[in-house]
């Protein structure tokens, strides 16, 4: 799991006055809005005795903690009240807890986890569909068991449609079926290929829309940063679909998938509950096959697989996260699982980069090691 991204949280229509509980990168947050409507995020554990503050109150602009009354700034996450002390209480400097940043973009509460200043965050994905008249853009919202990492390998691997997916492909039936040479389109947060396929065709009503029976097919699928991907299929000159998924890692074994699919036919929403439907079949396609991959997590060395020209941009794909762990964005899952009952880390956030005394620990990273920083060039 990676710090240093921005991660969908929940619906945007969620998140009200009061707290929201939310699991991500394997720690717990506390969402809510403040007086102006400003969504807020901070760190889920209250420094004085641990209590969740998503089960408490919120206060104006802070959030109350349900155990002591303790206060804390959604802005800024400093307590700006602690009862017990009385009305004119000195608070303890080190009487805070982080607050991240967020946006509301897409219908979606986004949250930087991580520490960068605001100029060297990298983007939210553009998805120019979604305001788009010409495109009609649906949503949904489900949970895999399934690594994060993972699951963007899937999306990133022009070879599965083949087999995973009828409508998609011909279960390796056709003598002349392979993958075509692939050329790697480079972008600013990660990279993206287009493969030309054969599929069988749509069905039903969606079958008439695109044209359907056996024809070439045109996809472009990659990613953007470590977790968002984008899956880009033109099935004729005039019909398009245009995925996006914002996989946000709850732990390190389960992920939050935020899916929109655009398509530029069939706009009357009268139309959405049979394509949704037959997106849902289609996800849950992968879905069954990577809820059983073997080992769970991505290798740690490439030599315990057998690798073809067909994995080209997942290899490129692991030298981004490369990249990303020289930087020292990389969390240490082995020892966040083995922290022992009595210990709580946080998600270091902006702050920390210049203030000092914090109560809970930042949570364990993987060494900036030479292997990876000579990977990264």
């Amino acid at each position: 799991m990676f710090i240093n991204f921005w991660y969908a949280a929940d619906e945007a229509r969620n998140i009200t006055d009061k707290p929201v509980h939310v699991k991500m990168l394997g720690h717990d947050f506390a969402l809510f809005r403040d007086t102006a409507g400003q969504v807020r995020c901070v760190s889920n554990t209250c420094v004085h005795r641990g209590a969740s503050l998503a089960h408490g109150k919120v206060k104006g602009d802070a959030i109350e903690c349900p155990y002591h009354g303790w206060q804390f700034r959604g802005a800024d996450g400093v307590c700006a009240k602690i009862p017990s002390l009385g009305k004119d209480g000195k608070i303890p400097s080190r009487a805070k807890v982080d607050s991240y940043p967020t946006q509301e973009k897409y219908g979606l509460v986004f949250v930087f986890l991580g520490d960068l200043p605001e100029a060297e965050r990298p983007p939210i994905i553009d998805i120019p569909e979604y305001d788009d008249p010409q495109w009609r853009v649906t949503t949904m919202n489900v949970l895999w068991k399934v690594n994060a990492l993972r699951g963007v390998e899937n999306t990133l691997d022009p070879a599965h449609t083949e087999f995973v997916h009828p409508v998609m492909g011909y279960q390796g039936e056709r003598e002349d079926y392979n993958v075509p040479q692939i050329e790697l389109i480079e972008r600013d947060w990660g990279t993206g290929a287009k493969v030309k396929f054969v599929t069988p065709g749509a069905s039903g009503s969606v079958k008439a829309e695109v044209k359907g029976g056996a024809f070439q097919t045109e996809a472009e699928s990659g990613h953007h940063g470590a977790t968002t991907t984008y899956t880009w299929i033109q099935f004729s000159a005039a019909a398009w679909s245009r995925q996006y998924t914002f996989n946000t890692p709850v732990d390190a074994y389960h992920t939050r998938k935020f899916f929109f699919q655009a398509r530029n036919f069939a706009l009357d929403p009268s139309g959405d509950a049979r394509m949704d439907e037959r997106t849902q079949v289609v996800m849950n396609q992968d879905r069954v096959v990577m809820e059983r991959v073997q080992p769970f997590f991505v290798p740690q060395s490439s030599t315990e697989e057998v690798i073809v020209p067909a994995d080209r941009v997942i290899i490129r794909y692991r030298e981004w996260q490369a990249q990303w762990q020289s930087k020292g964005w990389l969390m240490d899952v082995d020892a966040l699982a083995a922290a022992p009952e009595n210990k709580a880390t946080a998600i270091p956030s902006p702050a920390r980069r210049d203030a000092k005394g914090w109560a809970l620990d930042a949570a364990p990273m993987m060494p900036r090691t030479q292997k990876t920083a000579q990977a990264a060039e």
